[in-house]
């Protein structure tokens, strides 16, 4: 495949076909994209009732065909009694697992992978899986086609912007506060959005006034202990699932792809790297951030909820438009990876040939 159509798949399964033995334990098929891939992040949607939780582990196939470990990319759960948590130091030959994401050891590629699912709990009181999968990817960074053809003057209505600068140093235990608190601030909005957030109720522990507490309840809710930050994406991901969602990490190829659900009516979170001048109005630089796209202005370029635009004190100034050029180069340094969360219902567009969604 040529470099204007990077390589990606995506595949999952879902419902009754995730179905564990009498271990507690499921195991994927093996799966062979089609072409060699260097990364492979997993993406699990599970309800886990009080004292129960689920490890996520990955094993994937060198070109060479030696086979690597069980590489856990996880120990979950949405209890706030567990501590969840990627798994640091595991040492395999061909492959390491960092944090959210498999990648080869040494430079090394692969040809297939599969997924295991082990669920941990009292007899009679197990989680529920209903989606599990995983994202394959190569050449995703260097392949650079540009934006191409936009939804222009398509926006999705009613979704929320939260600044994640409201909550600058609170909660410090958590990833140092809010000044870095741009995933979950986005998540946040993508689960007020379809109407699944935290209750009034669930918040009631936040110690600070603030117009959106649950933005610190979702910090919580997907922070990972090893990797010391909210920012793991299949964390954020599978809190959206654990309420209902369907949610998943992925890549996309282009805006023309992002536009298609934007006009299906699916805002999405995008992780974006811009240094200075790269990105014209943001007021920052970052090696690493996450923000919502809600649409395209008239004249075709993207309208996002930042959740750090302009280091502001204001969510009524979240809402901004950035340069269509740069923001796709901001993405594309990132591997134009995305958060895809919807509710069942709402059906995402028609994937490509080589389905990334």
């Amino acid at each position: 495949m040529n470099t204007d159509s990077p390589e990606i798949l995506w595949t999952g399964w879902q419902g009754a076909q995730i179905a564990p033995d009498a271990t507690g334990v499921w195991t994927s098929p093996e799966v062979s994209p089609g072409f060699s891939f260097g990364e492979l992040i997993a993406s699990w949607n599970v309800v886990t009732p009080p004292g129960t939780w689920v490890e996520v582990a990955a094993r994937v196939v060198a070109e060479s065909g030696e086979r690597s470990g069980w590489l856990v990319l996880a120990r979950w759960s949405s209890d706030p009694a567990f501590t969840s948590t990627s798994v640091a130091g595991q040492d395999d030959a061909i492959a390491d697992a960092a944090d959210d994401t498999i990648l080869g050891r040494d430079g090394r590629r692969f040809t297939a992978f599969s997924l295991r699912l082990s669920l941990h709990g009292a007899a009679g009181s197990l989680p529920q899986a209903s989606l599990l999968g995983a994202m394959a990817s190569a050449n995703v960074r260097d392949s650079v086609p540009g934006p191409g053809p936009v939804a222009r003057g398509t926006v999705v209505r009613g979704v929320p912007a939260y600044s994640q600068q409201l909550h600058r140093d609170r909660y410090p235990h958590w990833d140092g506060g809010g000044q870095s608190w741009c995933s979950a601030a986005s998540t946040a909005m993508i689960a007020d959005f379809w109407g699944v957030g935290p209750t009034l109720e669930e918040t009631a522990w936040v110690d600070y006034e603030t117009p959106e507490p649950q933005v610190p309840f979702t910090v919580r809710e997907v922070y990972d202990e090893s990797f010391g930050g909210a920012g793991n994406w299949a964390f954020n991901t599978a809190y959206a699932g654990a309420r209902g969602l369907v949610a998943y990490v992925t890549r996309l190829r282009s805006f023309a792809e992002a536009a298609r659900f934007v006009e299906a009516g699916i805002p999405l979170v995008f992780a974006v790297s811009h240094q200075e001048g790269e990105l014209t109005g943001a007021g920052y630089v970052t090696n690493g951030h996450l923000l919502v796209l809600v649409g395209f202005g008239d004249d075709g370029d993207p309208i996002v909820h930042d959740p750090a635009s302009h280091k502001i004190a204001s969510d009524a100034e979240v809402r901004a438009t950035y340069d269509l050029g740069e923001l796709d180069r901001a993405w594309a340094r990132s591997g134009r990876v995305v958060y895809v969360v919807r509710p069942p219902e709402v059906a995402p567009p028609e994937p490509p040939a080589q389905p990334n969604w």
